[in-house]
């Protein structure tokens, strides 16, 4: 049965489920605004194949908000919920931002995690020049009604345009610095191939070209698959393509 658990992380507290289930356990992280909810398709699926960890990060779905939504403090709460669910090597599995998250954890604490699922993200390559930071910063203004309607649902973050609008363009910088030779451990992208209301087709072709880079350096890191689905649908229409890269890391990293 599944267990609600808290997770204190500096100013607020994190909000997760742990769902029982047989070794190695996997820890989801999300996309930058997405909830747990996002995964609920995905998890389906799985049925009970391992054990799953899944939470909110700070001003999304149940967990408080902050007056820190830089990229450390969220790769710091990675740490945070292993402790406190008392996962040992964890597969993370990152949509996204969490992907991102997944690549910058590993890089620091490569002895606490399994392998790496990316889904979507951790393209090492940063886009934005200061026309693209500010081409941001107007959509989030345009967008910020709509944020807030879907935060009273759970679905988004209880974010101002200007705080969202400095998640999108910080995780931009990081990925351009993300250290792909230096990982430890598997990992796996699984690259969406449809469009991005984010993104130019130009720009997504860059994005996901930039995985040569990535695998070039380092045999540990593959691409899995590229899922007929866009970004946004990725996790759910293409769930058992997630989960069949999940099992190529349970099974690569038992060797």
């Amino acid at each position: 049965m599944s267990r609600e658990f808290t997770v204190p992380a500096g100013d607020t507290t994190l909000h997760g489920v742990d769902t029982p289930g047989p070794e190695p356990a996997l820890l989801f992280l999300n996309g930058g605004f997405a909830t747990q909810r996002h995964w609920k398709r995905l998890l389906q699926r799985l049925g009970g194949r391992y054990r799953t960890v899944t939470f909110d990060a700070r001003a999304r779905g149940k967990s408080g908000t902050s007056a820190d939504y830089s990229v450390q403090s969220a790769a710091d709460d990675v740490g945070r919920v292993i402790d406190a669910a008392g996962l040992d090597r964890p597969v993370l599995v990152g949509w996204s931002h969490g992907a991102t998250l997944a690549v910058r954890y590993a890089g620091e604490q490569p002895e606490r995690v399994r392998g790496l699922v990316l889904v979507d993200g951790a393209y090492p390559v940063s886009m934005f020049d200061d026309a693209g930071k500010e081409g941001v910063r107007n959509q989030f203004r345009r967008l910020g009604w709509l944020m807030r309607l879907m935060s009273v649902f759970g679905l988004s973050a209880r974010m101002t345009p200007a705080q969202s609008a400095e998640v999108v363009i910080e995780m931009d910088a990081f990925n351009g610095e993300l250290d792909y030779a230096a990982l430890r451990v598997p990992a796996a992208f699984v690259v969406a191939s449809g469009t991005h209301s984010g993104a130019t087709e130009q720009e997504l072709t860059m994005m996901r070209a930039s995985t040569a880079e990535a695998t070039a350096g380092n045999e540990r890191v593959t691409v899995f698959a590229t899922a007929p689905s866009n970004h946004v649908q990725l996790p759910v229409k293409d769930a058992d393509l997630v989960i069949a890269a999940i099992e190529n890391i349970v099974e690569r990293s038992n060797h």
